[in-house]
C-alpha cells in the first residue's frame, strides 16, 4: 500500500504556502498601488509645470526617494515573506504534534488490540473528529472483547455439553461391547436420550448459524396470536411442575408472518418461564400497543420465579449467554434459544424486551407489527421468503 506523507508535513506544507500567498498577495498589491500613487504624483506635478507626456512618464521620472522608498518596500516584502515562513513552520509543528499525538496514541493501542491485548483503551482528547474516532475505537474494542468473551465462553460451553453425553454414550456402548452391561429396554432408552440431546445441540448449532447469516426462510401469513399462544400452553403443560399455573390473558392480535417461527419464539420463553419458576404461575399477556403511529401485538411472558441479576439483563439475548454459567444444558439451556428468537422476532420487524425482579419476578417477550382488519389465514401477501 502506497504512505502519502506524514501529517506533520502536510500541515507545514499547507500552512506554508497558505502564508506565503497570503504574505506574497498582499505585498505585491501594496507594492503595485505605492509604485501607482507615486506615478500619478510625479505625472501630476508634471502636468502643472507643463513638462511631460502624461502617465506613461511617471514612472520613468521617479525620483531618488521614491525609488529608495519602493526598495525599502521590496525589502519588507522578503523580510515578511521569511518571517512568515518562520511562524508557519512552528505553527505547523505545533499543530501537527495536537494533531498526531492521539492519532498516534490510537495507532499503538490498535496494533496492542490487535496483538491480544483486549482490554486496551485510547484517551480521548484532541479536535472533536479525533474525540468522535477515539470514542468508536472503544466502543468496537469493547464490543470485540465482549464478543471474545462469548466465544470463548461459547467453545467451553459446548465442550462442556458434547463430553457429558458422548462420555456417556461411551462408557455404556463399550461396557455392553464387552458384555459388562446388558443391552436392555432401559439401556436403549439412554443412549437414544443420549444421542437425542447431541442431536438437538448441533441442531441448535446450526440454527443459530443460519439465522446469524440472515438465510431463515419464513412463510408469511395473517395469523392470530391468541390460538397460537394456546396451543403452546397446552404443550407445556407436561413439563409444568404440579401446582404451577399456566394461562393466556388478554385479547387477540393478528400480526403477518411466519406461524411456526413465531410458534418456535413463544415455545421458548415460556420453556425459559418454566426452568426458573418453581411455583406461582406463569402467564402469557397478550396485547395492543401503538408505536410510531402504527398497531404492534405485543407478547408478554411473565413467571413468579427466581428472576434474573439487574448486570444480566442485557446479555439474556445473547447467543450463549447464561444467567447461570455452572447451570448444565438440561436444565438451564445452551444460551442458544433466546438469540434465535430474537432473531426471528427481529426478522419480522419487531423488537424483544426483558425486564426482572429477582426473586418476585420476570418479564419476557416480544413486539411485531399487527394487521388492521385482518381475517386470520387471510393473506394476500403469504408466500416464502428469505431473510
Amino acid at each position: 500500500m502506497r504512505r502519502g506523507p506524514t501529517l506533520a508535513w502536510q500541515v507545514f506544507l499547507s500552512i506554508l504556502a497558505v502564508t506565503l500567498a497570503s504574505v506574497l498577495a498582499t505585498g505585491l498589491a501594496a507594492r503595485y498601488a505605492l509604485s501607482e500613487q507615486f506615478s500619478n504624483y510625479v505625472s501630476g506635478m508634471h502636468g502643472l509645470t507643463g513638462t511631460g507626456t502624461g502617465r506613461g512618464m511617471g514612472r520613468a521620472m521617479l525620483g531618488t526617494a521614491e525609488q529608495t522608498f519602493l526598495a525599502s518596500v521590496d525589502t519588507a516584502i522578503a523580510i515578511s515573506a521569511l518571517v512568515a515562513i518562520v511562524v508557519a513552520a512552528l505553527a505547523a509543528v505545533l499543530l501537527a504534534r495536537y494533531l498526531a499525538r492521539p492519532l498516534s496514541s490510537l495507532t499503538t493501542s490498535a496494533r496492542t488490540f490487535a496483538g491480544g491485548d483486549h482490554e486496551v483503551r485510547v484517551s480521548i482528547d484532541g479536535p472533536a473528529e479525533v474525540v468522535d474516532l477515539a470514542e468508536a475505537f472503544n466502543e468496537m474494542a469493547g464490543s470485540l472483547a465482549e464478543s471474545e468473551s462469548l466465544r470463548r465462553r461459547l467453545v467451553a460451553d459446548v465442550a462442556h455439553e458434547l463430553r457429558n453425553p458422548i462420555a456417556s454414550l461411551r462408557a455404556q456402548t463399550e461396557a455392553v461391547a464387552e458384555g459388562v452391561l446388558e443391552l436392555d429396554e432401559r439401556r436403549a432408552r439412554s443412549l437414544v436420550d443420549d444421542v437425542a440431546h447431541l442431536s438437538r445441540l448441533v441442531d441448535d448449532l446450526q440454527e443459530l448459524s443460519i439465522a446469524e447469516a440472515g438465510r431463515l426462510r419464513y412463510d408469511m401469513l395473517d395469523f392470530g396470536l391468541a390460538d397460537l399462544v394456546d396451543r403452546e400452553i397446552e404443550r407445556a403443560r407436561e413439563l409444568a411442575p404440579d401446582g404451577l399455573v399456566l394461562a393466556r390473558e388478554g385479547t387477540d392480535a393478528v400480526v403477518l408472518g411466519d406461524e411456526m417461527r413465531i410458534s418456535q419464539v413463544v415455545r421458548n420463553l415460556v420453556s425459559n418461564a418454566l426452568r426458573h419458576t418453581e411455583s406461582g404461575s406463569v402467564t402469557v399477556v397478550l396485547s395492543k400497543v401503538p408505536r410510531e403511529g402504527a398497531q404492534f401485538a405485543r407478547v408478554e411472558v411473565r413467571d413468579t420465579g427466581e428472576g434474573i441479576p439487574a448486570e444480566d439483563l442485557p446479555y439474556v439475548f445473547e447467543r450463549f449467554y447464561r444467567v447461570d454459567a455452572s447451570r448444565a444444558a438440561r436444565t438451564g439451556g445452551a444460551g442458544i434459544g433466546l438469540a434465535i428468537a430474537r432473531r426471528i422476532v427481529e426478522d419480522h420487524r419487531g423488537t424483544v424486551f426483558v425486564e426482572s425482579e429477582p426473586g418476585t419476578r420476570t418479564v419476557v417477550g416480544f413486539e411485531i407489527p399487527a394487521v388492521s382488519d385482518a381475517v386470520p389465514g387471510d393473506s394476500p401477501e403469504r408466500g416464502s421468503q428469505s431473510v
